[in-house]
């Protein structure tokens, strides 16, 4: 799907054109444009209330016949904000995608706007449906006009930069379990790294207990595919041998809860609980699009979380990385004890300036915030400030949860260093950040808790049901303006 800039509807020729209005006010009627009959009867109880969509059928506008326009309410511009705006335009695109056109026009009335709704227009257009053996017969959109008497070509190719990247997390998202193990996305990271000429280095099975990965070995160990840590560098800035950012994703590529079993209606979505590690690989692919002047580092903490007679226990004291012991209390915590030797092995080899860890770690944070936001943790709070402005810009909020020392002893261990769970019930969020907190020594350092976020069980905003690609917009956006 190509995306291309024109300044009025004349420069193309179109079939189906969405046009955003916003409301006046409760029961006043919006301001419409010249060419719609202000007495049509389709326009009767059009508001421009949020997301309410009037089409009309064969309007000739500025010389051409248009076989499909759609109106869609904005709100009320000062209650509007970007997130409204792209969901409004996405869903409304969505509409389009239906009736088989391949030209279609959105009027930008509100250009700073312009980079999200590319990246929201394009995700919309994403469909994981490859393992149908009957697809539907649908011609595809293949331009998308920005209608703008700005210039908006720069954010429109960014934005769309951004949501390839997230389509392609998506894709690797939605994989099945029984085919997207952890040898498997190793092997995506090797192509990438081989498609954008970027160092790689993977450590895995054994060699991982050798090089005392324990922490890592163990919760993959109950599986019969091996568990890895793979590092794939991009180096931007050939004048600089040092890392700015270290990203991390958690790779667990289903998660059974391991001996502490999940209930099974717990188990169907877990193959998304590789999202970290996918997101990782997506921001990858994005900064070598982008060609950042910057050297990135990605890392993949992959394992299959599964029971079986050689799978880590309840009560198990594990030695990580750096030394410190962990006293596992549950093995459906699995996510924080892979990510304590994926942080301190990688602050340890590779020294990055700043750290972000992106994962599906825990249910509490989506009970706090739901799939609307992810939680952010950290005590640097001009990273947080930087990251969470960064979200806002491309339609990925971040919302700060406490980090308070009180918390920290909720995950001391009586008979190790640190266990892998705080108390019942009580700030289970925060508890994940705690327990990572002692893998990290000097490395300025954000954790991103995407399990609300990483997929949606309905369509949202424009996107369908099912991986959303969390997290790689928001870093592509951080990278470009730090």
């Amino acid at each position: 799907m190509e995306f291309k800039t024109i300044k009025n509807i004349k420069d193309a020729k179109i079939e189906g054109l969405i046009y955003g209005i916003y409301s006046q006010g409760e029961d006043k009627k919006p301001l419409l444009p010249d060419w719609i009959d202000k007495k049509a009867p389709e326009l009767k109880d059009f508001f421009a209330n949020l997301a309410q969509m009037v089409s009309f059928s064969n309007l000739e506008i500025e010389g051409q016949k248009i076989r499909k326009v759609i109106l869609v309410g904005l709100g009320e511009k000062n209650k509007s904000n970007q997130l409204s705006f792209c969901s409004a335009y996405a869903n409304a695109f969505v509409g389009l995608k239906q009736l088989n056109y391949e030209k279609i026009g959105l009027f930008l009335e509100n250009e700073k706007f312009a980079k999200a709704l590319s990246s929201q227009i394009e995700m919309a257009n994403y469909n994981f449906s490859k393992y149908k053996e009957k697809k539907e017969q649908k011609t595809e959109i293949k331009e998308v006009y920005f209608i703008s008497d700005k210039d908006i070509t720069k954010e429109i190719e960014i934005g769309k930069i951004f949501a390839q990247a997230a389509n392609y997390t998506r894709e690797l998202q939605n994989e099945p379990p029984n085919l997207a193990n952890p040898e498997y996305i190793a092997q995506k990271a090797k192509e990438l790294a081989s498609k954008n000429n970027l160092e790689i280095f993977i450590i895995k099975g054994e060699e991982l207990k050798q090089k005392n990965l324990n922490a890592l070995y163990w919760v993959g160990r109950g599986s019969a595919v091996p568990p890895h840590y793979v590092a794939i560098l991009y180096k931007g800035n050939k004048n600089s041998k040092e890392i700015d950012l270290a990203i991390v994703g958690k790779g667990i590529t289903f998660d059974s809860g391991g001996l502490s079993l999940k209930p099974s209606e717990y188990m169907e979505d877990m193959k998304f609980d590789k999202s970290g590690a996918c997101a990782v690989l997506g921001i990858m692919e994005g900064i070598s699009k982008l060609k950042l002047n910057k050297n990135v580092l990605g890392v993949l903490a992959l394992a299959e979380n599964l029971p079986s007679g050689s799978a880590y226990k309840p009560g198990d004291i594990i030695k990580a990385y750096n030394n410190k012991t962990i006293e596992v209390l549950n093995t459906d915590a699995e996510g924080r004890v892979a990510l304590a030797d994926a942080l301190a092995y990688t602050e340890d080899k590779f020294k990055p300036k700043i750290m972000i860890d992106f994962a599906t770690l825990t249910g509490a944070c989506v009970v706090a915030l739901g799939d609307i936001a992810a939680g952010i943790l950290s005590e640097d709070k001009e990273l947080t400030k930087k990251l969470i402005e960064a979200g806002e810009r491309v339609n990925e909020r971040l919302w700060e949860l406490p980090t308070w020392e009180e918390y920290h002893e909720k995950v001391k261990s009586q008979i190790a260093d640190v266990k892998n769970i705080g108390e019942k019930g009580m700030a289970g969020a925060t508890a994940g950040y705690s327990f990572l907190r002692n893998f990290v020594n000097k490395a300025r350092w954000a954790h991103i808790d995407i399990a609300g976020v990483a997929a949606y069980e309905k369509p949202k905003f424009g996107l369908e049901a099912g991986a959303t690609g969390f997290g790689v917009r928001l870093t592509l956006e951080y990278l470009t303006n730090s």
